[in-house]
Protein backbone atom coordinates (compact mmCIF):
# COMPACT_ATOMS: atom_id res chain seq x y z
CA UNK A 1 0.00 0.00 0.00
CA UNK A 2 3.45 2.24 0.46
CA UNK A 3 4.23 2.15 -3.32
CA UNK A 4 0.37 2.72 -4.25
CA UNK A 5 0.50 5.91 -1.40
CA UNK A 6 3.54 7.42 -2.82
CA UNK A 7 1.94 7.94 -6.68
CA UNK A 8 -1.25 9.11 -4.70
CA UNK A 9 -0.59 10.86 -2.01
CA UNK A 10 -0.06 14.63 -2.80
CA UNK A 11 3.12 16.24 -1.22
CA UNK A 12 1.98 17.51 2.37
CA UNK A 13 2.13 21.54 3.28
CA UNK A 14 5.25 23.02 5.73
CA UNK A 15 4.43 21.41 9.03
CA UNK A 16 2.15 24.05 11.09
CA UNK A 17 4.21 26.60 12.85
CA UNK A 18 3.75 28.91 15.58
CA UNK A 19 3.24 29.34 19.29
CA UNK A 20 -0.50 28.45 19.39
CA UNK A 21 0.16 25.84 16.49
CA UNK A 22 -2.55 27.40 14.53
CA UNK A 23 -0.41 29.37 11.78
CA UNK A 24 -0.67 27.00 8.57
CA UNK A 25 -3.81 25.34 10.25
CA UNK A 26 -5.78 25.93 6.56
CA UNK A 27 -3.29 24.52 4.46
CA UNK A 28 -2.90 21.63 6.63
CA UNK A 29 -6.35 20.77 6.47
CA UNK A 30 -6.35 20.80 2.92
CA UNK A 31 -4.01 18.07 2.80
CA UNK A 32 -5.86 15.50 5.12
CA UNK A 33 -9.33 16.34 3.71
CA UNK A 34 -7.27 16.09 -0.25
CA UNK A 35 -5.74 12.38 1.17
CA UNK A 36 -9.09 11.32 2.27
CA UNK A 37 -10.73 12.19 -1.03
CA UNK A 38 -8.29 10.22 -2.82
CA UNK A 39 -8.09 7.79 -0.28
CA UNK A 40 -12.12 7.06 -0.75
CA UNK A 41 -12.06 6.95 -4.22
CA UNK A 42 -9.28 4.16 -4.54
CA UNK A 43 -10.18 1.87 -1.89
CA UNK A 44 -14.03 2.81 -0.40
CA UNK A 45 -15.68 5.07 1.61
CA UNK A 46 -14.53 3.81 4.63
CA UNK A 47 -11.08 4.96 4.05
CA UNK A 48 -12.12 8.42 4.46
CA UNK A 49 -11.49 9.06 7.70
CA UNK A 50 -7.86 7.35 7.43
CA UNK A 51 -6.47 9.47 9.95
CA UNK A 52 -9.12 8.31 12.75
CA UNK A 53 -7.69 5.77 14.60
CA UNK A 54 -7.98 5.83 18.11
CA UNK A 55 -4.55 5.81 19.21
CA UNK A 56 -4.29 9.45 17.22
CA UNK A 57 -5.18 12.93 18.68
CA UNK A 58 -8.51 14.19 18.01
CA UNK A 59 -8.26 16.26 14.28
CA UNK A 60 -7.74 19.63 15.04
CA UNK A 61 -4.52 17.98 17.29
CA UNK A 62 -3.47 15.59 14.46
CA UNK A 63 -3.45 18.49 11.65
CA UNK A 64 -1.67 20.85 12.99
CA UNK A 65 1.13 18.47 15.01
CA UNK A 66 1.31 15.49 12.73
CA UNK A 67 2.07 16.35 9.62
CA UNK A 68 4.63 14.48 7.73
CA UNK A 69 7.42 15.92 5.29
CA UNK A 70 7.11 15.28 1.97
CA UNK A 71 9.68 12.24 1.99
CA UNK A 72 7.66 10.31 5.08
CA UNK A 73 3.79 11.23 3.82
CA UNK A 74 3.35 7.97 1.92
CA UNK A 75 4.47 5.90 4.52
CA UNK A 76 2.60 7.76 6.87
CA UNK A 77 -0.31 8.04 4.89
CA UNK A 78 0.16 4.03 4.51
CA UNK A 79 0.70 3.27 7.97
CA UNK A 80 -2.22 5.30 9.02
CA UNK A 81 -4.69 3.49 6.74
CA UNK A 82 -4.15 0.32 7.32
CA UNK A 83 -4.35 0.90 11.27
CA UNK A 84 -7.56 2.35 10.65
CA UNK A 85 -9.12 -0.58 8.99
CA UNK A 86 -7.07 -2.88 11.27
CA UNK A 87 -9.41 -1.26 13.89
CA UNK A 88 -12.71 -1.11 11.91
CA UNK A 89 -11.95 -5.01 11.24
CA UNK A 90 -11.54 -5.29 14.98
CA UNK A 91 -14.22 -3.43 16.09
CA UNK A 92 -16.48 -5.96 13.61
CA UNK A 93 -15.33 -9.08 14.76
CA UNK A 94 -16.38 -7.95 18.66
CA UNK A 95 -19.76 -6.92 17.28
CA UNK A 96 -20.35 -10.48 15.51
CA UNK A 97 -19.58 -11.51 19.17
CA UNK A 98 -21.79 -9.57 20.97
CA UNK A 99 -24.76 -9.14 18.95
CA UNK A 100 -26.14 -12.53 19.30
CA UNK A 101 -25.97 -12.26 23.06
CA UNK A 102 -28.22 -9.58 23.29
CA UNK A 103 -31.14 -11.84 21.97
CA UNK A 104 -33.91 -11.51 24.59
CA UNK A 105 -35.18 -14.69 23.24
CA UNK A 106 -31.66 -16.35 24.61
CA UNK A 107 -32.38 -14.85 28.50
CA UNK A 108 -34.06 -16.27 31.18
CA UNK A 109 -35.63 -13.02 31.95
CA UNK A 110 -35.53 -9.11 31.90
CA UNK A 111 -33.01 -9.04 34.26
CA UNK A 112 -30.45 -10.99 32.15
CA UNK A 113 -31.10 -9.31 29.37
CA UNK A 114 -30.00 -5.66 31.01
CA UNK A 115 -27.19 -7.40 32.55
CA UNK A 116 -26.11 -8.46 28.62
CA UNK A 117 -26.54 -4.79 27.35
CA UNK A 118 -24.50 -3.55 30.19
CA UNK A 119 -21.96 -6.11 29.91
CA UNK A 120 -21.87 -5.46 26.07
CA UNK A 121 -21.59 -1.76 26.55
CA UNK A 122 -18.72 -2.24 29.17
CA UNK A 123 -16.86 -4.19 27.25
CA UNK A 124 -16.75 -2.23 23.86
CA UNK A 125 -16.20 1.13 26.13
CA UNK A 126 -12.92 -0.37 27.42
CA UNK A 127 -12.10 -1.87 23.84
CA UNK A 128 -12.78 1.94 22.59
CA UNK A 129 -11.07 3.41 25.47
CA UNK A 130 -7.66 1.64 25.94
CA UNK A 131 -5.50 2.33 22.59
CA UNK A 132 -6.74 6.61 23.53
CA UNK A 133 -2.99 7.60 23.68
CA UNK A 134 -4.22 10.53 26.08
CA UNK A 135 -6.05 9.02 28.87
CA UNK A 136 -8.47 11.88 29.28
CA UNK A 137 -9.31 11.30 25.74
CA UNK A 138 -11.44 8.99 25.30
CA UNK A 139 -15.27 10.22 24.65
CA UNK A 140 -15.24 10.98 20.94
CA UNK A 141 -14.22 7.55 20.36
CA UNK A 142 -16.82 5.85 22.72
CA UNK A 143 -19.45 7.99 21.36
CA UNK A 144 -18.54 7.19 18.31
CA UNK A 145 -18.33 2.99 18.92
CA UNK A 146 -21.30 2.67 21.01
CA UNK A 147 -23.42 5.14 18.44
CA UNK A 148 -22.39 2.86 15.81
CA UNK A 149 -23.43 -0.45 17.89
CA UNK A 150 -26.57 0.79 18.65
CA UNK A 151 -27.51 1.47 15.32
CA UNK A 152 -26.52 -2.56 14.59
CA UNK A 153 -28.32 -3.47 17.21
CA UNK A 154 -31.60 -2.09 15.79
CA UNK A 155 -31.95 1.07 16.90
CA UNK A 156 -33.04 3.51 15.22
CA UNK A 157 -30.21 6.41 14.45
CA UNK A 158 -31.10 9.23 15.88
CA UNK A 159 -32.66 7.65 18.88
CA UNK A 160 -28.95 5.74 19.06
CA UNK A 161 -27.38 9.08 19.20
CA UNK A 162 -29.30 10.36 22.22
CA UNK A 163 -29.27 7.48 24.29
CA UNK A 164 -25.57 7.91 23.54
CA UNK A 165 -25.03 11.57 24.23
CA UNK A 166 -27.30 11.24 27.51
CA UNK A 167 -24.90 8.48 29.10
CA UNK A 168 -21.93 10.41 28.27
CA UNK A 169 -23.15 14.01 28.76
CA UNK A 170 -21.95 14.52 32.28
CA UNK A 171 -18.49 13.61 31.11
CA UNK A 172 -16.19 16.20 30.33
CA UNK A 173 -13.44 16.42 27.93
CA UNK A 174 -10.53 16.35 30.50
CA UNK A 175 -12.04 13.31 32.87
CA UNK A 176 -10.25 9.87 32.93
CA UNK A 177 -11.75 6.98 32.42
CA UNK A 178 -12.25 4.58 34.75
CA UNK A 179 -14.29 1.51 36.04
CA UNK A 180 -17.21 3.48 37.54
CA UNK A 181 -17.72 5.62 34.96
CA UNK A 182 -17.77 2.58 32.67
CA UNK A 183 -20.43 1.18 35.21
CA UNK A 184 -22.46 4.42 34.80
CA UNK A 185 -22.42 4.38 31.11
CA UNK A 186 -23.59 0.95 30.40
CA UNK A 187 -25.98 1.03 33.28
CA UNK A 188 -27.56 4.23 31.39
CA UNK A 189 -27.38 3.05 27.89
CA UNK A 190 -29.03 -0.28 28.72
CA UNK A 191 -31.50 1.59 31.18
CA UNK A 192 -32.63 4.21 28.14
CA UNK A 193 -32.31 0.96 25.11
CA UNK A 194 -34.34 -1.50 27.06
CA UNK A 195 -38.32 -1.42 27.48
CA UNK A 196 -39.14 -2.34 31.30
CA UNK A 197 -39.99 -5.99 29.92
CA UNK A 198 -36.27 -6.01 28.48
CA UNK A 199 -37.13 -5.97 24.81
CA UNK A 200 -35.65 -3.50 22.06
CA UNK A 201 -35.98 -3.07 18.40
CA UNK A 202 -34.37 -5.51 17.16
CA UNK A 203 -33.34 -6.05 13.08
CA UNK A 204 -30.85 -8.54 11.37
CA UNK A 205 -27.32 -8.71 13.14
CA UNK A 206 -26.33 -8.79 9.62
CA UNK A 207 -27.86 -5.57 8.71
CA UNK A 208 -24.81 -2.76 9.56
CA UNK A 209 -26.15 0.79 9.94
CA UNK A 210 -25.86 3.68 7.65
CA UNK A 211 -23.58 5.01 10.58
CA UNK A 212 -20.94 2.57 9.98
CA UNK A 213 -17.98 3.78 7.63
CA UNK A 214 -19.63 4.37 4.47
CA UNK A 215 -20.25 1.19 2.17
CA UNK A 216 -18.18 -0.68 4.40
CA UNK A 217 -17.85 -3.76 5.19
CA UNK A 218 -20.56 -4.32 2.48
CA UNK A 219 -20.11 -7.52 1.97
CA UNK A 220 -21.37 -8.34 5.77
CA UNK A 221 -25.10 -6.86 4.77
CA UNK A 222 -28.19 -8.19 3.56
CA UNK A 223 -29.51 -4.85 3.30
CA UNK A 224 -26.13 -3.10 1.85
CA UNK A 225 -25.06 -5.56 -0.21
CA UNK A 226 -22.46 -5.34 -3.20
CA UNK A 227 -24.37 -4.06 -5.31
CA UNK A 228 -25.82 -1.14 -3.09
CA UNK A 229 -22.99 0.94 -4.96
CA UNK A 230 -20.92 3.57 -2.24
CA UNK A 231 -22.97 6.57 -0.60
CA UNK A 232 -22.76 9.44 -2.24
CA UNK A 233 -22.07 11.66 0.98
CA UNK A 234 -18.71 10.31 2.00
CA UNK A 235 -17.67 13.31 3.12
CA UNK A 236 -20.42 13.87 6.05
CA UNK A 237 -18.90 12.82 9.00
CA UNK A 238 -19.62 8.69 9.93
Amino acid sequence: MSVVARTLVPPPPPQPTGDDGWAGYSDAAAWVESVSVILSDRYGPWAYRWHWGPWEREHVGFVTDRIPTPADAPAFVAESLLAWRHWLESLAERFDHILPSLDPTRAADAADVVAAWEAAVAQLMAFAATPVVDDDGWQGNCERTLRWFLTAAGIPPDQAQIVVDGALERFGWWAPLTAVEIGEVADRVARDTLSPTGIVPVGRIDNWPDTWPHGWPSWRATNTGRGAGLSSDRGQPA
